[in-house]
């Protein structure tokens, strides 16, 4: 059947001349301008820094505002390479000036802003352009990230005594979720708001238990697909207070467990127990798509098109990996159509990055084959 189906497909003349008129006009003027702008809007989320906060005061506001704005862009900066790249990477860097910094940067966007005579206080968001910080990086042969991580939703069961907190707005857990940086991260975390459906979805129990099949289901009502599933008991022993915790990634599977002590403030030993799980996750992702951007290749594959829907549904995906430009269409036609497209990186890192697509990259016959993943298929 296999071998019926690749000849078919190589010397069959037999195409619907309408399909492939409209399909061709529908990809040529629609497709293309929507994937341009979905990387655009992928890579300038990933080399957007947000909700830097500066307070300064000087003698003069100006003189704050100035202060302010050189801090905010040093920092921004900092995240950015934590961001991006490997802690290693980052020890192979020099030191950058401030007037080298701002050369990286494009925009710098002031969310929010308060000032007085002597005091200049701000939220702001720095762009960075991304292939500038490309070249500046691959100079120093570190390489770095090009990709974001798909969202995710953070589902949080906190015990302390016979307390059992999941979605009760808890002080101490509000206090430690402020103090930690969930935005510029390579996953977008989502969080739940605790309303009747996802009440009756997953229990505090099943949080504990770090049930996956539950909190997929959860995290659909949120339009993502995967769940951040954390475990945390706070009890006193004899050398002070603990703070236990567990956690899983529903999407790989990765799984984690330690313990905060020597922390007396329980809102402080949370704080400290996400930024452990948030450091853990995106240094697992950063090892999976680092990019060596003097690496790359050009593939063709076939794309099942035994309808319109799935031809455009993996061009879509296609344009959320930022690995992947220059995609084109060579042809459209049933069962298959043929598509091309260059990548950078190593072919194992693109594999990897249309997985957390939603693709699969494979082999039919000596052809290779790109598919939308099947719900509850793992890629192997």
């Amino acid at each position: 059947m296999k071998e019926f189906m690749h000849n078919y497909f190589r010397n069959s003349t037999i195409f619907s001349l309408a399909f492939v008129f409209f399909a061709g006009l529908s990809l040529l003027f629609t497709s293309s301008g929507a994937s341009a702008r979905a990387v655009e809007d992928s890579t300038d989320l990933l080399f957007t820094i947000r909700d830097i906060r500066v307070d300064e005061t000087a003698s003069r506001a100006s003189e704050a505002r100035e202060t302010a704005l050189e801090k905010a862009e040093m920092l921004a900066y900092q995240k950015l390479l934590g961001k991006l790249v490997q802690e290693d990477g980052r020890n192979r860097l020099p030191e950058l000036s401030r007037s080298q910094v701002q050369g990286l940067v494009t925009a710098l966007e002031v969310v929010e802003e308060q000032s007085s005579s002597r005091r200049y206080l701000a939220t702001l968001n720095v762009r960075f352009e991304p292939g500038l910080v490309s070249q500046f990086l691959a100079k120093h042969n570190v390489p770095h990230v090009l990709s974001t991580g798909q969202g995710i939703l953070v589902l949080h069961g906190h015990q302390r005594g016979l307390s059992e907190i999941l979605w009760e707005g808890d002080p101490a857990i509000k206090t430690a979720h402020s103090q930690v940086d969930w935005v510029n991260r390579i996953r977008q975390y989502v969080f739940a708001r605790g309303e009747i459906r996802e009440r009756a979805a997953i229990t505090f129990r099943e949080v504990q238990a770090l049930s996956a099949p539950q909190a997929r289901e959860v995290a659909k009502l949120y339009g993502v697909q995967d769940a951040l599933l954390i475990a945390s008991r706070w009890h006193h022993s004899p050398g002070g207070p603990i703070l236990e915790y567990c956690y899983l990634s529903t999407d790989n599977g990765m799984t984690g467990d330690g313990e905060i002590i020597g922390r007396e403030n329980e809102a402080e030993a949370i704080a400290a127990m996400y930024e452990a799980v948030l450091e853990a996750i995106d240094t697992a992702w950063r090892s999976q798509l680092l990019v060596d951007t003097a690496v790359g290749g050009k593939i063709d594959v076939l794309v099942p098109s035994t309808s319109l829907d799935i031809l455009t549904n993996v061009q879509a995906r296609l344009a959320d990996v930022t690995l992947v430009r220059d995609v084109r269409t060579l042809q459209v036609g049933l069962p298959f159509s043929k598509i091309s497209f260059a990548y950078t990186g190593r072919e194992e890192q693109l594999i990897l990055s249309l997985r957390y697509a939603g693709l699969i990259l494979g082999y039919y016959g000596e052809d290779r084959i790109l598919a939308p993943k099947i719900e509850g298929d793992q890629g192997e």
